[in-house]
């Protein structure tokens, strides 16, 4: 019997597929779990990404104060403890995107990210939204990494 091969179109197709499929994918981490206990010198800020087919490819760092935190995918969460005073939260790719929080002790934020129209990839948005819809919306992502 003989051997049928891939015709070109085809198999640049599945190379490209195959190559980003570790972009596409969302969060790979545990669903979202409340964190109950806030230590006493810090405040808590989620910084979260709700899932979504726009922008599924892009993927970027947040930092605080110039700090790596994580890497924020589509459909995930990190908490991350923060001191009290303000924290800048910043994501780059081909734009720049920060909020700065002044940030209280015991008190919890839900930082939310986004991804807009870029020329090139995708520009990250960040932006404090308020408890009770971040709340509702970081339920359904999971836990990234933190850096």
């Amino acid at each position: 019997m003989k051997r049928k091969s891939l015709n070109l179109p085809t198999f640049l197709f599945l190379s490209i597929l195959i190559g980003f499929l570790p972009l596409l994918g969302c969060a790979a981490g545990p669903a979202f779990t409340k964190i109950e206990k806030i230590p006493e010198d810090a405040g808590l800020v989620y910084i979260y990404r709700p899932g979504s087919a726009f922008g599924a490819a892009v993927s970027y760092d947040v930092k605080a104060n110039g700090i790596p935190v994580t890497r924020l995918t589509p459909g995930g969460y990190y908490p991350h403890f923060a001191k009290p005073g303000e924290t800048e939260f910043s994501a780059k790719t081909e734009s720049t995107s920060s909020i700065t929080l002044d940030v209280k002790a015991g008190q919890t934020y839900y930082v939310k990210g986004t991804v807009g129209v870029g020329i090139l990839v995708g520009r990250p948005h960040l932006v404090l939204v308020p408890a009770e819809i971040g709340e509702k919306e970081i339920v359904k992502c999971k836990l990234c990494g933190g850096k």
